[in-house]
């Protein structure tokens, strides 16, 4: 008996459910039992693109028919551009539905085709559990049909408006997640009625209000923030806005009345000075891509990340004592010069502790350290690790690494880059604990080999560089320093 053929096929059959149906049929080479467990998997995934492809399915799916093969989940990714497949289409959508189907997903590659998705049907049968459209039409759905068994829609792209909308929340009203994306036929959305909601996306430039206590996680994207309108939302954990223009004033009008809410997301703020004040209950503060930041108060908070391509400059009305993870991540996206590191160390001076700050750094270029001895004395920040990315190294850059450790004083160095880098650092190192009035007492170096995956100690003798190695390829690194 082969290896293959040990496993049980209910186990079988667990790993092919998780795998496309082409990718499962790859897998019947292996034994008998796995081409028996093959030809009936409940969960169907396909692409059709061409003739070929098409002819493959309508088989598939005329044998699971003649079979009476259960299914449990059919999804179809459309990139024939000819209406002509619609036919076809509504036969496969037939046969999964006779067939039990549970959770039915379509996406239309080629937008500008709009299938019309035969939505009463699926309405009709009451047994779907799952519905995810993108690029079709229902713009025919005009009725009311009882569907209390949906509990998760997801519609991008797809051409309705808002009486077919309200259509949809009448038919379906114990929806628990629900998901509308850049449907554009929409002018004003509005989301009632639906009491057992918890998860709410809404990516979409018009007027939105939201009637649902029930609701706990709202992902928001729009051009403005004041054309979200907010009735009920005492159960709110989860804020997560992505907008170019923000009002302080609604802002804090949001997270100041859900006294539950615990997680916020703001991204891609442009226009707008925000302040987060008065939230005793948020936990996890999350700023991505945003310019101007206000004052933080947030006595409780246990994780905060900063992510842009700016330094940000952020206060605190007074810092969490319950603070565990902290985090800056920075892409800047032009050289760096001595300013940047000045701004740098004054971030990190005058906020929080960090606990972790990563770096991606286009390329590296040789820093005018006199600049940064003419600053005024301050105490180096600590940082418990930096994490440093080059995209262009180049190893010939000693004060470049001067000025990244006057701007803070890492405990772990992390570092992802080619050896000759990794070379250049150690060195640096070697000659900052050798100077008598140095700050630097220990440096520790280790690297990460690939075939044992495992961490391996760096020895750097006395009196000797390490040797500066060609190779281009990045590869892992990190230095545990002692100041």
């Amino acid at each position: 008996m082969g290896t293959a053929d040990m496993l049980p096929i209910c186990l079988i059959r667990k790993i092919l459910r998780y795998l496309s149906y082409e990718e499962a049929s790859r897998m019947t080479i292996l034994s008998k039992t796995w081409l028996l467990a093959w030809l009936d998997i409940p969960n169907l995934v396909f692409t059709v693109s061409s003739v070929k492809t098409i002819t493959t399915v309508d088989h598939v799916m005329e044998r699971y028919k003649n079979g009476n093969i259960p299914i449990e989940k059919f999804e179809l990714h459309n990139s024939i551009k000819s209406k002509h497949i619609f036919p076809v289409i509504d036969r496969w959508l037939d046969i999964a539905l006779q067939n039990g189907v549970r959770h039915v997903k379509y996406i239309d590659v080629e937008i500008p085709t709009t299938y019309p998705f035969p939505i009463v049907k699926f309405f009709e049968a009451n047994v779907l559990r799952e519905l995810v459209l993108k690029g079709c039409n229902m713009m025919h759905f005009n009725q009311v049909v009882t569907c209390h068994s949906l509990r998760n829609l997801s519609l991008s792209l797809v051409l309705f408006d808002e009486t077919i909308l309200l259509n949809i929340l009448n038919s379906c009203p114990f929806i628990v997640e629900l998901s509308i994306g850049y449907c554009t036929w929409l002018k004003n959305i509005e989301i009632r009625n639906l009491p057992n909601i918890r998860s709410l996306v809404i990516c979409n430039d018009e007027p939105l209000k939201i009637q649902a206590p029930s609701l706990e996680r709202l992902y928001y994207s729009s051009s403005c923030l004041n054309k979200l309108n907010i009735v009920e939302h005492k159960n709110l954990k989860t804020l997560d806005i992505s907008c170019a223009e923000i009002s302080d004033v609604y802002l804090n009008h949001l997270i100041s009345i859900p006294y539950s809410l615990e997680k916020l997301i703001l991204a891609n703020i442009a226009f707008g000075r925000f302040d987060i004040c008065r939230s005793q209950s948020l936990k996890v503060l999350k700023i991505h891509n945003c310019k101007i930041i206000g004052e933080i108060d947030a006595p409780n908070l246990v994780s905060l990340e900063y992510k842009g391509i700016d330094i940000p400059q952020l206060k605190f009305a007074q810092e969490s004592r319950k603070l565990r993870r902290s985090r800056m991540i920075l892409y800047p996206l032009f050289d760096v010069d001595a300013s940047w590191f000045c701004q740098l160390r004054k971030s990190l001076s005058d906020s929080i502790s960090w606990s972790q700050v990563t770096i991606y750094f286009y390329k590296c270029e040789e820093i005018n350290v006199i600049d940064l001895l003419l600053q005024p004395r301050v105490v180096i920040p600590k940082v418990d690790i930096l994490d440093v990315n080059f995209s262009k190294p180049n190893w010939e850059f000693p004060t470049f690494i001067d000025a990244l450790l006057w701007s803070c004083h890492p405990r772990k160095l992390d570092l992802q880059s080619t050896s000759a880098i990794f070379t250049c650092f150690m060195n640096r190192f070697t000659q900052m604990k050798n100077l008598r009035h140095g700050r630097l007492k220990e440096a520790k170096a280790y690297k990460f080999d690939q075939k044992s995956q495992s961490w391996h100690a760096v020895e750097h003798k006395r009196g000797r560089d390490l040797s500066i190695r060609t190779s281009s390829k990045s590869k892992k690194y990190f230095f545990l320093l002692d100041w």
